[in-house]
C-alpha cells in the first residue's frame, strides 16, 4: 500500500515537530533503560529485537503468541476424511437424487429391484470420487511437507 504525497508530509510533520525519529509503532521496547520485565502489547506495536544473545529468551516468549509459517492446504484429516468427504459428495444434485432412489426401493410396496442392486451405482460412484479425493489431498500433503522442509537461504 502507498502512501500519498500528503499523509506521509503529515508524518514527517509529527516527527519533527515532536522530536522522534521513528513511529511510534515500530518502538524497541527491550531497549529501554528500565531494569524490568515488560509486557508486550503485541496489537498496538510492532517488537524489534536485537540479534544477540542477551535478548534471545524475550524473542521466545513474543514469538509464541505468533501464528507458525508452516504451510497447510489439505482439507482433510484421518478423522475427518469420511464424514466431510461424504458431506461434500451429497451437495451434488446426481448423487442425492441416487440416495433418494436407494430410500425409495427399500420400501416393499415401491420396490423394483432388489435393494442391493440400487445401493450398487451409489456406492461405487461415491467409493471411486472418495478415493480421488483422497488421493489429491494426499498429494496436496506430500507437497505441503516439502515445502516446509525445504532448506532456504537467509541473507543478514
Amino acid at each position: 500500500m502507498a502512501l500519498s504525497v500528503d499523509s506521509s508530509w503529515h508524518r514527517w510533520q509529527w516527527r519533527v515537530r515532536d522530536g522522534i525519529s521513528h513511529c511510534p509503532s515500530e518502538t524497541t521496547p527491550l531497549l529501554s533503560p528500565e531494569k524490568g520485565r515488560q509486557s508486550y502489547n503485541l496489537t498496538q506495536q510492532r517488537v524489534v529485537f536485537p540479534n544477540n544473545s542477551i535478548f534471545h529468551q524475550d524473542w521466545e516468549e513474543v514469538s509464541r503468541r505468533y501464528p507458525g509459517n508452516r504451510t497447510c492446504t489439505t482439507k482433510y484429516t484421518l478423522f475427518t476424511f469420511l464424514p466431510r468427504n461424504l458431506f461434500e459428495q451429497f451437495h451434488r444434485w446426481a448423487n442425492l437424487y441416487f440416495l433418494f432412489l436407494v430410500i425409495l426401493n427399500w420400501m416393499p410396496s415401491v420396490e423394483v429391484f432388489h435393494r442391493e442392486i440400487t445401493m450398487l451405482p451409489l456406492a461405487i460412484v461415491l467409493f471411486v470420487i472418495m478415493i480421488k479425493d483422497g488421493m489429491e489431498d494426499f498429494k496436496r500433503y506430500r507437497f505441503d511437507k516439502a515445502i516446509n522442509c525445504s532448506h532456504i537461504r537467509i541473507y543478514e
